[in-house]
């Protein structure tokens, strides 16, 4: 395409100043916003989330978690395999074989639109999953049984669901907070599921119709990777409010403590490393937190 005349002060073009985005990331509130960037290499695949899912992984080992296990493609497992020793890494998708030694399960980006693993969903174990095998059942008129699932959707994917579940469009044009929690709590007692709607201000609900809100504050930054982090801090906490709490009650209680442990943990990692920030920072300062909680009983 032609190239769009430049304007304004030569000096500061000189010094690269136009080159750089604004500080005041809070007006770039979806990841991406600040930039999507494209490694060429030489790949048998197109495209690979698998270091999400370690992220995911390493986010509930952080957090309290004794054993993790990474189930993914075979070609994937020795990479993933790299990103930490305690991650135990298994190649191959295989639903019984996970079921039978989980506590709680964590679908990922892309493994959601695998019909396979639509047998994971019964009331047997907590599970956490992506929203694209349920955009695929909602247009065949097919929803599966979701009771102990919580469905994670940013924004963007909430919308969607709101299209294909609700039939209302629009969804990222509404600004009015208490507008969004209505869609939320509607679209959990269609599908019968809880939802942790991430967003500035995080929306945890139930299908009894409870709204829960996730508002501490955070960070502007909206790195790719910081959903992992709350996906699988997430699943220790319902793992573990589980052990005390009735299933709704639960994932409340685990939606609204993830929401407050992520915001905590990027708000410090934010205001020492600024617009660099990444999720593996991020992670690092979930043990930080963890400590002033600990602290503070």
């Amino acid at each position: 395409r032609p190239a769009q005349a430049a304007t304004g002060d030569a000096n500061s073009a000189a010094d690269g100043g136009c080159a750089v985005p604004p500080k005041d990331l809070r007006r770039l509130r979806v990841s991406g916003s600040c930039g999507k960037l494209g490694s060429n290499r030489r790949l048998q695949c197109e495209y690979t989330t698998g270091g999400y899912h370690a992220l995911s992984a390493i986010s509930a080992l952080n957090l309290g978690a004794d054993l993790v296990h990474v189930m993914c493609a075979p070609d994937a497992a020795s990479v993933i395999k790299t990103y930490s020793p305690e991650l135990i890494v298994c190649p191959g998708l295989d639903p019984e074989r996970l079921l039978e030694r989980m506590d709680a399960v964590v679908l990922g980006p892309g493994l959601g639109r695998c019909s396979q693993l639509s047998r994971l969903i019964d009331g047997s174990t907590r599970f956490l999953m992506a929203y694209g095998f349920l955009c695929e059942s909602l247009r065949n008129d097919d929803i599966p049984a979701l009771q102990s699932a919580i469905l994670t959707p940013n924004m963007v994917e909430f919308s969607r669901l709101c299209e294909s579940a609700l039939g209302v469009h629009d969804v990222l044009n509404i600004k009015d907070q208490n507008q969004l929690q209505d869609l939320a709590a509607r679209l959990s007692s269609h599908l019968n599921t809880s939802l942790f709607v991430k967003g500035k201000v995080d929306i945890i609900t139930s299908p009894d119709g409870n709204v829960v809100i996730g508002d501490e504050e955070g960070c502007p930054r909206r790195c790719g990777g910081q959903g992992d982090v709350t996906s699988g801090t997430l699943a220790m906490f319902l793992l573990w409010a589980s052990r005390n709490l009735s299933g709704s009650e639960a994932k409340l209680a685990a939606g609204l403590a993830s929401s407050q442990l992520v915001r905590r943990c990027a708000k410090l990692a934010f205001s020492s490393i600024g617009r660099s920030m990444i999720t593996t920072d991020l992670i690092s300062n979930i043990p930080v937190v963890l400590q002033e909680i600990d602290k503070g009983k």
